[in-house]
Order: C-alpha cells, then structure tokens, then sequence
C-alpha cells in the first residue's frame, strides 16, 4: 500500500514539473503566433551549444582525464562507468602518449593524471573532441531544422521546448558516445569544409559593406551643405581601425 501512494506521488510530482517546466520554457522562449519566428530561439540554442562547448572543453575534459580537485571523481567510483567514458573520450588521442602509454592511461583512469597530461596535447585532444560533441548536435538540430521548415514553414516557430529537451538529452547522451567515427572522423572532416567555406562567404560580405559603407559615408562628405558628424565619424573609424592594426 504505501509502495502505492509513494509510486502515485511520484508520478504526480513528476507531472507538475514537466509541466512547470514546458510552461517556464514556452514563456522564456517566446510566443509561437504567425507573427513569430524562430530566429530569436536558435540564436539562443546556438549561444547555449558554444557554452557547452566551452564547459566540455575546459572543465569536462581535464575531470575525465584525472584531475583530482574535480567534480567527476565521484562518477569515476561508479564501477565501469568512469573507465568506459575515459575510453570514448581519448578514443583517438593514443598516439599522443609518448612514453608508457598504458601506465599514463591507467594513473589517469584511477584520478592520477599527471599536469602534463592535461595540459599536453594528449589532454588537448580531448578537450576538442570535448567541443565536438554539443558543436556535432548542433549541427545536426540545424540540418533537421531547415528541411523541417522548408517542408512545413511553421514547425520553425513550434514547439521550441521540446527541441531544445532533445538537443540537451543528445548532448548529455553523447557524454558516452566514442570519438570514432562520429567526432573525431566525419564530423571533424565536416566542420574543416564548413569552415573554409565560411570563412570565404565572411570575407565577401565584409568587402561588400566596406563598399558600402565607403559609398555612403563619401556621399554625405560630397553633399551641398558639408556634414561634419560624417566626417568626424569617418576619421574616428579611420584611427581606431589603425590602432587596431598596429
């Protein structure tokens, strides 16, 4: 009986915080009328992949490599779990241990990582297969997105909170994924491609407003009546740019 009424509890106290929660979210995420977009939203989503990039990177890594001042020593206790998500984690960054490699991997398992592990290229590795992760999802929350709303336009403002339960639940999931071949393999080879072409398409749109922005300044320096703001805003640019250079 009371195995009952604590099971009923449970699912009812579950209940109102899911509830509570997708309320929360909906508020803090905006409306979802014809007039909304979901711009705003995958700004944020984007923002919050960089900070889990960020905290992969810096304070995930190094506790799964074996610092011992940090959080993780208590799930390095559970029994498999600790050693199975060093494994996924350094999966690939083998050839970055030099000398006993086997001896620096078990001292690290154990919560006896050494400063020059960490901090070395083998600590390095990992923490960029750290930033793999949430980068990974989010590219691929991305790709999904817009054919979703190529397909149905409106699913781009819909249902906000439950893409961003997915997206977290994929990350955390991904804590336990190896870094082969997803991460270390395609994804890595993805993102290179990705971001040679963004670096061309961001030069062509910072030479086309220099253009304008040359074009627009120059006509109000030429007018009738001679502007003096545009003019003093023009050389203030002017100096802060070669300030900038030097």
């Amino acid at each position: 009986m009371g195995a009952a009424i604590s099971s009923t509890l449970s699912l009812g106290l579950t209940y109102c915080a899911c509830t509570s929660a997708s309320s929360i979210c909906n508020a803090c995420l905006g409306q979802t009328s014809a007039n909304t977009t979901g711009r705003r939203r995958s700004v944020l989503l984007l923002v919050l992949s960089v900070l889990l990039a960020l905290t992969f990177q810096y304070s995930l890594a190094p506790a799964i490599l074996g610092d011992k001042n940090s959080w993780w020593n208590i799930v390095r206790k559970t029994p498999g779990v600790g050693k199975y998500v060093f494994k996924s984690w350094t999966n690939g960054c083998e050839g970055y241990l030099t000398e006993n490699p086997e001896a620096a991997e078990e001292d690290a398992i154990e919560g006896d990582a050494t400063d020059t592990l960490l901090s070395g290229p083998y600590g390095q590795c990992a923490g960029n297969a750290g930033v793999y992760r949430p980068t990974f999802f989010s590219f691929l929350f991305f790709v999904f997105a817009a054919v979703a709303s190529y397909l149905r336009p409106a699913l781009n403002r819909e249902v906000w909170p439950a893409k961003y339960a997915v997206y977290l639940l994929l990350v955390v999931g991904s804590v336990f994924m190896g870094n082969h071949p997803w991460f270390l393999g395609i994804y890595l080879h993805l993102s290179r491609l990705g971001a040679m072409v963004f670096i061309v398409v961001q030069q062509i749109i910072l030479i086309d407003l220099a253009y304008n922005w040359n074009d627009a300044w120059v006509g109000e320096c030429h007018v009738v009546v001679l502007n003096k703001n545009a003019i003093f805003e023009l050389f203030l640019v002017l100096f802060i740019l070669c300030g900038c250079h030097y």
